[in-house]
């Protein structure tokens, strides 16, 4: 990390990352159930690709946050095959496996001295990812998937915006917690275009900081 970014206030420093539809995504357009119907992890890695970005955004958030961790209810050899084929498996402080994901966290917080309110988890599932990481009193930010809309959280559209959504926060953070929010630009997209071409505007969509309720 550069010594200037490192002297710059940061809102969250320890980032913890789910691993199955948040780093890697089934291929094409294949189906969960089709795998876990015979896993193995020989399977896996012909099933499973790493999601646009992520190998260029962990090598990013290595620069940007304090700690890397992963964790994943996915069974250890599944993970590792999917790891280690894709080169990824050393970009991690620890790697967390099995059980509650908040209490997990919490526990790895507390082991090594650091801060809940600097800590902030990223994945796709509410039921594992988001509601008990919040309930232990961890911020969690959910990937967006078609499967996790129907819940009101805060979101990104994939991995590789999260350093821009660290970014952001910072900022936010530093203008006085509660004056201000993260959104979207697709907040602002004018009614009734959703059937118009894709515009030079909806490539460039960037998370922004508003004022807040």
């Amino acid at each position: 990390m550069d010594r200037r970014d490192a002297q710059k206030p940061r809102r969250f420093k320890h980032v913890f990352l789910d691993a199955e539809g948040t780093l890697y995504v089934p291929k094409g357009k294949r189906l969960l159930w089709e795998f876990w119907a015979n896993p193995s992890p020989e399977a896996a890695v012909e099933f499973f690709e790493l999601d646009r970005g992520v190998a260029e955004t962990l090598k990013t958030l290595r620069g940007q946050v304090d700690t890397l961790c992963l964790v994943s209810r996915n069974s250890w050899p599944i993970l590792s095959a999917i790891l280690q084929k894709y080169g990824i498996e050393k970009s991690f402080d620890a790697i967390i496996l099995n059980g509650d994901k908040g209490k997990k966290i919490e526990r790895y917080l507390a082991k090594h001295g650091l801060s809940k309110d600097e800590s902030v988890m990223v994945g796709d599932m509410p039921a594992l990812d988001l509601f008990p990481v919040l309930r232990a009193g961890i911020d969690a930010v959910l990937v967006d998937r078609w499967y996790n809309r129907m819940v009101r959280a805060e979101r990104i559209k994939g991995l590789s915006e999260l350093p821009a959504w660290l970014r952001i926060a910072d900022i936010a953070d530093s203008m006085g917690k509660n004056k201000v929010r993260i959104a979207s630009l697709d907040e602002f997209e004018p009614q009734g275009d959703q059937d118009r071409a894709p515009s030079r505007v909806a490539a460039t969509k960037r998370l922004i900081a508003v004022p807040g309720a």
